[in-house]
């Protein structure tokens, strides 16, 4: 779909309005598996895939397993899934043994679509979790270089999935953290996808294809957005602790199985030449013509002021694909437009300007809400 309007130079301009940045079509047909694992095989999980954080010092978070090294008890795959399994058992001084699986310098990813199925544990006092770490930590220790939360689930809250990030300056130890809940009440019995699209601006959380959180970066700040370097996928159950123990820890559920049926890894040709898409999409070429946006970051209404002519508006997502939403609306000002913006998701867009197919200028804007 199109829409028409005139500028005040006379030409028409084109809006060229596509679909297609609704939930996991964002990236279309362009993904390209990176990485998995099936687990269609039996015995201890692939080495060529997985290793294991080892210990039993409460992980900042005072928790109560040992997380135990290459034990079938803990972590073993049968009957094509992978079986993490918390225990009720004396090991290493502690009371409770898990496994959490990871897979730094395996795996490690900058930006994609990370996809885990998965059925969670049940009982009161296990904290499950899906999530991601840096490999790098560029900016510094926890949470200076972030973490992203896929999926975390605490067995006294059951039925109840949340998606999370913390950095800098959103973190849990602040009360400040960024995420969003989604009732899920088959979590413990049926296995579900849960997963995260994550791209140089914004982070998306899906259960099932069903988005319900998004995190946008809004400037150029490492303390709210370290979320531009490497990161790896973690997979376990933690035992009680500052969040999952807050109501105790019934014995009577242990031992239980978070069991994971694939881990699948997607990216896109821009998520690994992010350089070559922003060199693209960001830079514009010598015009003496002038753009202004108003207000900018902006709610649902955005101004154009400009100072030539111009006969076409082509408007990026952060990852380089054109889109909008065929709802969309322009008014012809002189020189100016004014654009609803009212459907479109919170973050970063990019809005080129041209003349006679020639890009005669780029803006960048930020939607907040």
């Amino acid at each position: 779909m199109k829409i028409n309007i005139y500028s005040y130079c006379g030409r028409k301009i084109l809006f060229f309005v596509l679909l297609g940045i609704m939930g996991l079509n964002l990236f279309g047909q362009n993904y390209t598996l990176v990485w998995s694992d099936e687990f269609d095989y039996i015995g201890l999980p692939d080495t060529t895939k997985w290793n294991y954080d080892v210990g039993g010092h409460g992980w900042g978070n005072q928790e109560l397993q040992y997380y135990t090294y290459r034990r079938l008890d803990n972590a073993r795959v049968e009957d094509g899934k992978l079986k993490i399994e918390a225990k009720k058992e004396s090991y290493e001084g502690k009371e409770y043994t898990s496994a959490r699986m990871v897979t730094k310098n395996l795996g490690d990813w900058l930006y994609g679509k990370v996809v885990v199925k998965a059925k969670l544990p049940k009982g009161r006092g296990t904290w499950p979790a899906i999530w991601m770490l840096p490999t790098d930590w560029e900016y510094g220790g926890w949470p200076s270089s972030g973490e992203i939360d896929i999926m975390e689930h605490v067995g006294y809250d059951e039925g109840v999935v949340h998606g999370t990030i913390h950095t800098e300056a959103y973190n849990h130890s602040l009360g400040t953290q960024k995420g969003n809940s989604v009732s899920v009440p088959d979590a413990t019995s049926v296995f579900h996808e849960y997963s995260i699209e994550w791209t140089p601006s914004e982070i998306y959380w899906y259960v099932d294809g069903n988005k319900y959180f998004t995190f946008s970066k809004i400037e150029n700040d490492y303390k709210k957005w370290p979320f531009d370097e490497r990161f790896h996928l973690l997979l376990n159950i933690a035992v009680g602790g500052s969040w999952g123990g807050i109501q105790g820890v019934d014995n009577n559920a242990f031992p239980t199985t978070m069991e994971v049926d694939f881990v699948r890894v997607y990216q896109i040709a821009t998520s690994t030449a992010a350089g070559e898409y922003e060199h693209k999409i960001t830079n514009p070429d010598n015009s003496n013509i002038e753009f202004y946006l108003s207000p900018n970051p902006f709610a649902d209404y955005l101004k154009i002021g400009y100072s030539g002519c111009i006969d076409r508006i082509d408007i990026y997502n952060s990852i380089g694909q054109k889109i909008m939403n065929a709802e969309y609306t322009l008014h012809d000002q002189g020189n100016s437009l004014l654009l609803n913006f009212k459907n479109l998701e919170p973050g970063i867009y990019f809005l080129g300007f041209l003349y006679q197919n020639d890009l005669i200028g780029i803006r960048k804007a930020v939607k907040l809400y």
